[in-house]
């Protein structure tokens, strides 16, 4: 029973950590305002072929669903400086989140 337990309990850690790796995280430094980068990154997502699900200008922040797996791409928008906004973007589409700043 314990070497079945045990089994079990590397398998469950190995599953969470290529889970782990599968997540990618960037960050963008882009020239506009937090709702104008925001809405760059919405138009940069839908050309990638992810579906915007979730749009709230007032807090900055987006969410995209990518097919075929429906994977899940977060967006955040936070004001640099008066010119420039970073864009943070996190989720499970590694290829959409490396391919997102030629699409922007």
């Amino acid at each position: 029973m314990r070497v079945i337990g045990g089994m079990i309990v590397a398998f469950v850690a190995a599953v969470a950590g290529v889970l782990h790796r599968r997540r990618r995280r960037a960050t963008l430094l882009v020239a506009a305002d937090p709702e104008g980068a925001l809405l760059s990154s919405a138009a940069a997502l839908r050309r990638l072929g992810a579906r915007i699900t979730r749009y709230d200008t007032e807090s900055g922040t987006l969410e995209a669903r990518v097919p075929p797996a429906a994977t899940i791409v977060r967006v955040r928008t936070v004001a640099n400086d008066g010119l420039t906004t970073r864009v943070h973007l996190e989720g499970d589409a590694p290829a959409v989140i490396r391919r997102f700043p030629d699409a922007l």
